[in-house]
């Protein structure tokens, strides 16, 4: 037993570093993007990077057929899932008909301060969930209520159906 729970500590640890992998190369990739055609480029530029990632995580879902892209409750579970797998601590709330995502840590906030844009991610984190969401229904929407990254406790997002 003893070595099949050092083996499962091992892909967790591998995992965790896989994370800050991601986050090095993503940074990267935008500093690269930036040096070559400016600021206002690798904005936009990164924008539409997490609007494809986006729309992408939502056809895994929809490929996956787990969840019902019409169920507020099922689509904010599937996103803290999501969440939690990349290194986000994240929790679920019921508000009334809505639903609160709730990040109390995240990994981005740190990289972006190491790569030199702390309190960036917000807009990427922004696009990324109304591009998941268009992608999955357009009955359902998400705002932002509250973010870490712009010194608050903690990334709050409320998820909805929109009223038609």
């Amino acid at each position: 037993m003893q070595q099949g729970s050092e083996r499962l500590f091992n892909v967790e640890r591998d995992w965790r570093t896989m994370i800050l992998i991601a986050h090095d190369f993503f940074h990267c990739w935008r500093n690269l993007v930036r040096g070559k055609y400016g600021d206002s480029a690798a904005e936009e530029l990164t924008l539409k990077f997490w609007e494809e990632i986006g729309k992408n995580t939502a056809q895994q879902y929809i490929i996956k057929g787990r969840i019902d892209p019409e169920d507020v409750e099922q689509v904010v579970n599937a996103v803290a899932r999501s969440s939690g797998i990349m290194g986000e601590t994240v929790r679920v709330e019921k508000d009334g008909d809505a639903f609160l995502l709730i990040h109390d840590a995240c990994p981005w906030i740190d990289s972006y301060v190491r790569a030199g844009s702390a309190g960036q991610c917000q807009k990427g984190c922004d696009r990324w969930f109304a591009a998941t969401l268009s992608q999955l229904s357009p009955r359902l929407m998400v705002k932002t209520l509250s973010c870490l990254a712009a010194g608050d406790a903690q990334c709050l997002r409320r998820f909805s159906k929109k009223v038609m």
